[in-house]
C-alpha cells in the first residue's frame, strides 16, 4: 500500500506540473474567461483543485479542518499556478511518509456536506482522483478556447515513476 500511495502521489504532482507548465504558455486573459464547464474559468478550476488538497491533506494529516478558508481568491493565476505547484509537491512529501499502519487506520470525517469513516489512504486516492478530474476538464476548457497544439497527456498510463 505505501508504495502505491508514494507512486499514486508522485503522479498527480506529475500531471500537475504537466498542466501547470502548459497553461503558464497560453495568454494569462484566457486563464480567467468565462467558460462552460463545472466551474467558470480556469482559473477558479485550478482555485478548487489547490483548495481541495489543502483540505485533504490536512485532513489526511490529522489537522484542524473545521474552519478551513474554502474562499475563492482575486488574484493573478500564475500566483495560482505557483501554489498549486508548490501544494502538490508538498502534498506528496506530506502524505508519502505516513506508515503503512497510518494509511490502513480508519478516520472519521465530520463535516456538514459528508460524513464518513474510511482508510486514510482511501481518502488519498480521492483527492487525486479529484485532480484528475478536473485536470480533464482544465483541458476541455482549453480547447473550448481553440488551443489544440501542446495540450500534455496527464493519464496515469503515460506515467513513469521518478
Amino acid at each position: 500500500m505505501k508504495n502505491f500511495i508514494y507512486n499514486y502521489l508522485c503522479f498527480n504532482q506529475w500531471a500537475n506540473e504537466r498542466i501547470i507548465n502548459y497553461l503558464r504558455a497560453l495568454p494569462a486573459d484566457c486563464l480567467k474567461k468565462n467558460l462552460l464547464s463545472s466551474f467558470s474559468s480556469i482559473d477558479a478550476t485550478l482555485q478548487h483543485m489547490l483548495r481541495t488538497q489543502k483540505f485533504w491533506t490536512a485532513f489526511v494529516s490529522s489537522e484542524d479542518i473545521q474552519d478551513f478558508d474554502w474562499s475563492v481568491k482575486d488574484v493573478d493565476t500564475c500566483l495560482i499556478l505557483d501554489e498549486l505547484a508548490i501544494q502538490s509537491a508538498q502534498m506528496k512529501n506530506q502524505l508519502s511518509a505516513l506508515e503503512e499502519s497510518s494509511l490502513l487506520e480508519t478516520i472519521s470525517l465530520d463535516m456538514p456536506w459528508c460524513k464518513n469513516q474510511l482508510p486514510r489512504y482511501n481518502y488519498i486516492v480521492h483527492v487525486i482522483n479529484h485532480s484528475t478530474f478536473h485536470r480533464g476538464q482544465i483541458i476541455t476548457m482549453v480547447r473550448q478556447l481553440g488551443f489544440k497544439a501542446g495540450i500534455p497527456n496527464t493519464d496515469y498510463n503515460m506515467f513513469c515513476t521518478p
